[in-house]
């Protein structure tokens, strides 16, 4: 009929035993659709029938529909690192339990091939300014660290602070005799001799970035190859509630699809190490979901939690990170 284009196809291995039901809705058609195309273009011991599964090496799939699934897939189980320069702004939303405690809080952050520049805003308690002393000294002493300068691993970990010499200089000769001169008790004292020691040499004091859970998430080593598009790995996180590291057995999942608004997705799931001391208790859990821009890799988002119990009491840190 004049005005009806000639309808091809395209051949897609099949692995195992086909699914007709999964296969069908992935292309958008039902299965009798797909049985119906199929058989149209198949050789004779290739025909399929709506009932009984067969293997098959290849199907028979209109063009179309096809190059409409195909605009929508990953062309690797690789995740690379962003090779690109950028400025973006991050709001950062942290929850505390049982405390209930919220934290939120902006930070620039500057993008070059090898190095990040981070620079934090106001923190924000509750929804409020911070108004009480010790919290206040943390606040003013934390914003030294800014602009905070980070060379990055291949897979995106934390390398090493670029500009700690830079940071211990204007904390030794501008903020430190200011807060020590403001705040005159035995408590900020003692505060003060730690920031002191940290900040002389960051190198020196990485773990103070690793329990801090916007670094540990932000720098998790994500840009990686994930065979069959999962990995599994273990995921140690500080939660400053009970003062010590929780171990997670996880598996990465890299989403085959990119998601609806066209980024790249990468599902993290875990349950606590079973221990000495949480052998006959429930378990904590991760459950994290890392978006990136599907141009240039870089993270748009990340949201979820991280739990654990002690004395049958569950902690819990809930994550928001989104691209502004």
């Amino acid at each position: 009929m004049k005005g009806v284009a000639k309808q091809e196809y395209t051949k897609v291995k099949i692995e195992g035993i086909l699914n007709l039901k999964k296969l069908s809705g992935e292309y958008e058609l039902t299965p009798e659709e797909l049985v119906g195309f199929h058989n149209q273009y198949c050789s004779l011991q290739e025909l399929l029938t709506l009932s009984l599964p067969k293997y098959v090496e290849y199907i028979y799939i209109p063009s179309d529909k096809f190059e409409i699934r195909d605009r929508k897939l990953l062309k690797s189980a690789v995740l690379e690192i962003p090779s690109i320069s950028s400025e973006k702004v991050y709001g950062v939303i942290i929850r505390f339990l049982p405390k209930d405690l919220q934290i939120h809080y902006k930070i620039k952050v500057k993008r070059t091939a090898s190095q990040i520049e981070l620079t934090k805003e106001k923190t924000y308690v509750n929804n409020q300014g911070i108004d009480k002393m010790i919290e206040q000294l943390f606040e003013k002493a934390e914003q030294i660290l800014y602009p905070l300068q980070i060379s990055i691993k291949n897979n995106g970990g934390l390398n090493n602070i670029i500009n700690h010499e830079e940071i211990a200089k204007r904390w030794k000769t501008d903020a430190l005799p200011k807060l020590k001169e403001y705040y005159q008790s035995e408590i900020t004292d003692h505060i003060l001799e730690q920031m002191d020691q940290a900040y002389r040499d960051l190198n020196m004091r990485k773990e103070m970035f690793n329990n801090n859970i916007f670094y540990k998430l932000f720098f998790l080593p994500v840009y990686q190859g994930y065979p069959e598009f999962l990995k599994k790995d273990f995921l140690q996180i500080f939660f400053s509630g009970l003062s010590q590291e929780i171990g997670y057995n996880i598996e990465f999942v890299l989403s085959k699809e990119y998601t609806g608004g066209n980024r790249i997705a990468l599902k993290i799931t875990g349950t606590e190490e079973e221990n000495l001391f949480n052998k006959n208790r429930a378990k904590g859990e991760v459950n994290l979901l890392y978006k990136f821009d599907k141009e240039t890799r870089e993270v748009f988002s990340i949201t979820g939690y991280l739990s654990t119990f002690e004395k049958k009491n569950e902690y819990k840190i809930e994550f928001q990170l989104f691209e502004q």
